[in-house]
């Protein structure tokens, strides 16, 4: 059976209860419109196998529950399920959906019911599956121990803890007590497995407690009780939350409580339950609002599958486009993205196979001019004819070899850390400075990874680690900003490794000195990149250099002034 694709989008809620947010989502098939809410603290990710299962039935939408995936927060630490149900329907009025069918499963399975219950005029059907009714007892203790925070440590640590956590989850539960009767009948996920819940779990950091409380501290069973619309209640007799099936006492008449011997049979079951639902057209897809003040998010249509887009139009004049280093995407250049808001145009996007973007590189050897054609085909697909670019280390090689691809498309180029090295030094990076990260069943790799980046801030370049290669500034090893470049490299597995290689390859003195684009080299004191800018301004008059400030919310001002000239 052929499967169709599943595409992703962003809808922007303006001027809701939470202000203006943005959720993104997934989408695929045909047929009544079907809404599938993920479990905690994945994404929409986790309903990606559903959706491919009952996409020639349903158009299944799938979003990301606020403050999960790349959904924005509610901007609440303590929010009810009540207000993620009323979030969702916010949701469902920004894409065009008056009602729907709706499947849960675990979080989602406690979101879904009290949609049900509370907005029974969107709902013509709901599925439950794994949906808890715990006592005051348990849930007084759930609330306690089910929810440390989650803060990154100096050392790293954290994520030893998180790997084990996740571990434990799929061996006891609650996954904090360790007795016989707490021990689950379940195989332990590969390695691969635990390592894209992990991803999940990173990308909404301590606010993954959110959603879980609201789930624990929902006033289950009363839900259960006011459901009006066809509901069904069900799980997996391998399913922890099986266990409270036999609690769902009184329900409405509306409600079916039913546990099945497999999760395929639920599955099953749910699908029959669902399609016995009145139906609902699909709503046209419509492009994505942007947001006044802000970088906004859209995934734009490529060959090949989808790239992450951060921008803000709302200033006339050609297009900034900020390009991000190798073990980056738009999240890490969007301070300096935003820097230019209000002056001029401005876009980050996630290259191929970084960040949020589809890896849409063709086969074969990886280089810098692969990256640029793929940047020349995101801003075809835009209709950008003419830009100026910022490239952030790597990213600005990019910029400079599609100036040389396009000359006419680049107007003005600026290299924020020029990445110019002598002949010695370029091998030895090429050879050592992206090692292989590979996952381990253990967890071990987490720890290697942080070291990783860690080092890359005390020492230059970070595998010499020697008394002449310590950076002497204030060092940004930050453990917030430690975990988010961990985060970045976790996204785009070993891409990051064969894009440092690329750009450790590349002949930068020779496409530095002949590309016929005004250019300009810059960094600020702290980056390492700072030499090797001065350097190859000393060996290039006609490239200048300039020292930025030490924050990149400062930048966009600074190079304004050649950007315009």
């Amino acid at each position: 059976m052929s499967s169709t694709r599943i595409t992703r989008h962003f809808a922007t809620i303006r001027e809701g209860r939470w202000g203006t947010r943005q959720v993104h989502y997934r989408r695929t098939g045909k047929g009544p419109v079907l809404i599938l809410l993920h479990q905690s603290p994945l994404s929409s990710r986790d309903m990606i196998a559903t959706m491919q299962r009952w996409q020639r039935h349903f158009t299944c939408i799938a979003p990301d529950t606020p403050g999960y995936g790349l959904s924005d927060p509610l901007g609440v630490t303590h929010a009810g399920m009540e207000d993620f149900a009323q979030a969702a329907v916010e949701f469902l009025e920004a894409i065009g959906v008056a009602k729907a069918a709706f499947y849960g499963f675990h979080t989602g399975a406690m979101l879904a019911a009290a949609i049900a219950a509370r907005y029974p005029e969107r709902v013509h059907a709901v599925v439950a599956n794994g949906y808890v009714i715990p006592t005051p007892e348990e849930r007084a203790e759930l609330v306690a121990e089910y929810l440390p925070p989650f803060v990154p440590s100096w050392d790293g640590a954290h994520l030893a803890w998180l790997w084990s956590r996740m571990r434990e989850q799929v061996i006891f539960f609650p996954w904090y007590r360790k007795e016989a009767a707490d021990r689950l009948e379940l195989n332990l996920p590969p390695p691969e497995s635990l390592q894209a819940g992990l991803v999940d779990f990173l990308r909404a950091g301590d606010h993954y407690r959110v959603a879980y409380r609201a789930a624990f501290t929902m006033s289950s069973l009363e839900a259960l009780r006011k459901i009006t619309v066809p509901a069904l209640v069900t799980a997996s007799r391998t399913d922890p939350t099986s266990r409270y099936l036999a609690r769902a006492h009184d329900p409405s008449p509306e409600v079916a409580i039913r546990e099945c011997a497999t999760p395929a049979e639920t599955l099953d079951l749910a699908f029959a339950h669902l399609r016995r639902a009145p139906a609902s057209a699909a709503p046209k897809l419509t492009a994505t609002r942007p947001i006044p003040g802000r970088l906004w998010q859209q995934m734009l249509d490529v060959p090949g599958g989808q790239l992450r887009i951060q921008r803000n139009d709302e200033a006339a004049g050609r297009h900034i486009v900020v390009v991000h280093d190798a073990a980056g995407s738009s999240d890490t250049v969007a301070t300096l993205a935003s820097s230019f808001i209000g002056h001029r145009p401005v876009l980050a996007i996630d290259l191929p196979g970084h960040g949020e973007s589809d890896n849409t590189l063709p086969r074969g050897p990886l280089t810098v001019a692969v990256y640029a054609k793929a940047l020349r085909s995101a801003l075809d697909a835009l209709g950008i004819r003419a830009c100026d670019i910022v490239g952030v280390r790597g990213g600005g090689l990019v910029g400079l070899e599609l100036a040389h691809l396009t000359p006419r498309r680049v107007h003005r180029l600026v290299l924020v850390g020029p990445m110019y090295f002598d002949k010695a030094l370029q091998t030895g990076l090429r050879q050592h400075y992206a090692p292989e990260i590979r996952i381990d069943g253990h967890g071990g790799h987490l720890l290697q990874a942080w070291q990783f980046i860690r080092d890359q801030g005390l020492f230059w370049p970070w595998y010499a680690r020697t008394r002449e290669g310590i950076l002497r500034v204030a060092p940004p090893v930050d453990p917030a900003r430690v975990q988010r470049h961990v985060l970045e490299i976790f996204r785009a597995p070993d891409l990051w490794r064969r894009a440092y290689r690329a750009h450790f390859s590349y002949p930068v003195k020779t496409r530095l000195r002949t590309v016929k684009v005004a250019t300009l080299l810059a960094a600020a004191e702290w980056d390492p990149m700072h030499a090797c800018g001065l350097a190859a301004s000393k060996a290039l008059p006609h490239r200048p250099f300039r020292t930025l400030a030490r924050d990149p919310g400062e930048w966009g001002r600074e190079l304004l002034p050649f950007l315009d000239a």
